[in-house]
């Protein structure tokens, strides 16, 4: 099985990606690095990976996008819970569950990446139920017990370097491929992107937690972001489900 992972910017200098190789109960990395651009991240979106992780929201909040249709046809607006407007149902559903909230794809700079995402993602499912898939990479280490904020920038060098080693620990055959583990440490770049093919496996391997029933149809329409299972880290080589 080969999964993948990207950091999506909104430029291709600041885009890192990752394709990990899952064979016999190892993992290998098979591709690592940054500068995607959108042909190269179309090109992967196509590729024969079974499922892809990217890191940026797949949609807008409902009331929010509302709003501003119905802003620009010149009709009522109402404004009401600005949380409603600000963040979608899978970032309350984050908050409410692990502590701690999602960039507002509505209000904030991640808003950028989504603009580059939303034409490669026509015709795709945004629930994860296909082969692309939303992920958080901060909010995955958080679950494994890793870390889950002060790792980026450049401030954020040595708790990089904890997270790679913990990593290494974890799914030793990382250590196989053919790449340097000091390249997460100098780029959280890439660092995310291998994050997010790791999310990716989970899903592959049903070790992701299920969208609520009362969220579905959010889902569908605003996307939802995967998040592994507690304790799921050192079950991703093996894929146990």
């Amino acid at each position: 099985m080969i999964t993948a992972g990207v950091d999506l910017a909104s430029q291709p200098e600041n885009t890192g990606v990752c394709r990990l190789l899952w064979s016999g109960g190892a993992v290998r990395v098979e591709q690592l690095g940054g500068r995607l651009d959108d042909s190269g991240l179309a090109a992967l979106l196509r590729s024969p990976a079974e499922k892809i992780g990217l890191d940026v929201p797949f949609g807008w909040p409902r009331r929010f996008a509302d709003l501003v249709r119905r802003h620009h046809e010149m009709r009522s607006v109402e404004g009401g819970d600005m949380k409603l407007l600000t963040h979608r149902a899978t970032d309350h559903w984050v908050h409410a569950n692990f502590g701690r909230w999602p960039l507002s794809v509505s209000t904030d700079r991640i808003a950028y990446p989504a603009l580059r995402a939303a034409p490669l993602l026509q015709g795709m499912p945004r629930d994860g139920s296909g082969a692309v898939l939303e992920v958080y990479p901060a909010v995955a280490l958080r679950i494994w017990g890793l870390v889950d904020s002060g790792y980026r920038g450049p401030g954020g060098r040595a708790q990089r370097a904890r997270i790679v080693e913990q990593l290494l620990r974890a799914l030793p055959g990382l250590r196989d491929g053919a790449f340097d583990p000091d390249q997460l440490v100098a780029d959280d770049n890439c660092l995310d992107a291998l994050v997010a093919a790791l999310v990716a496996r989970a899903a592959a391997c049903g070790l992701c937690e299920p969208i609520p029933a009362e969220n579905r149809e959010d889902a569908l329409v605003e996307g939802w972001i995967q998040v592994p299972l507690a304790g799921s880290l050192v079950r991703l080589a093996a894929g146990a489900s």
